[in-house]
């Protein structure tokens, strides 16, 4: 599943410019708003990983759609960025929680950096949660299959989904792998 972007800066060259690192340097999808106004009803019809966001900004500002994420208890994780810096605001953001502050003017290399640390958060954040899921199953044969396939799934991603590397791996017959890759659809989902 493609990581998702939301850029909301109301300076449209800004947000062109982000849209073309995001698109051109990375494999996230990235959707635009130069209206702080729209977020909540992005926010209502769809999920990111990621939100960038610009600090002042008529409407609500960067640090309304921090608030307003961290009290809809949402995933996203929030960059603000600013031209207007100040120990104030980023003492606000942190006390919110947000992932990272980046001033104005930065570098590419800055955004990249920080956009792909905020993604590999997200995974970790995810696959944590599901792990944990993992032992929440009852019965034990339901977590046991469960087990298996998010084991197959993530053997599959190493080996290429092929069956035969998969049993010499994981120790399991060829014939077990691929009934139980079988059995999930080939995805191990």
């Amino acid at each position: 599943m493609t990581q998702r972007v939301l850029a909301v800066d109301d300076e449209v060259h800004m947000l062109r410019l982000l849209e073309r690192i995001i698109s051109e340097k990375t494999p996230y999808s990235i959707v635009t708003t130069n209206s702080s106004l729209e977020v909540p009803k992005l926010l209502e019809k769809e999920r990111f990983d990621l939100i960038l966001t610009d600090l002042k900004m008529p409407g609500m500002d960067g640090l309304d759609i921090l608030r307003t994420v961290k009290e809809q208890d949402r995933d996203e994780e929030i960059i603000i960025l600013t031209a207007f810096g100040s120990l104030d605001t980023a003492m606000e953001a942190l006390t919110h929680d947000v992932f990272d502050y980046i001033t104005k003017p930065f570098k590419k290399e800055q955004i990249l950096h920080t956009v792909n640390k905020a993604m590999r958060w997200q995974r970790l954040k995810r696959e944590a949660a599901a792990t944990a899921a993992l032992f929440e199953r009852e019965p034990y044969a339901e977590a046991e299959r469960s087990f298996q396939a998010e084991y197959l799934r993530r053997l599959a991603d190493r080996c290429g989904d092929d069956p035969a590397k998969m049993a010499q791996r994981s120790g399991l017959p060829e014939a077990v792998v691929a009934e139980a890759r079988a059995g999930t659809g080939g995805e191990g989902r």
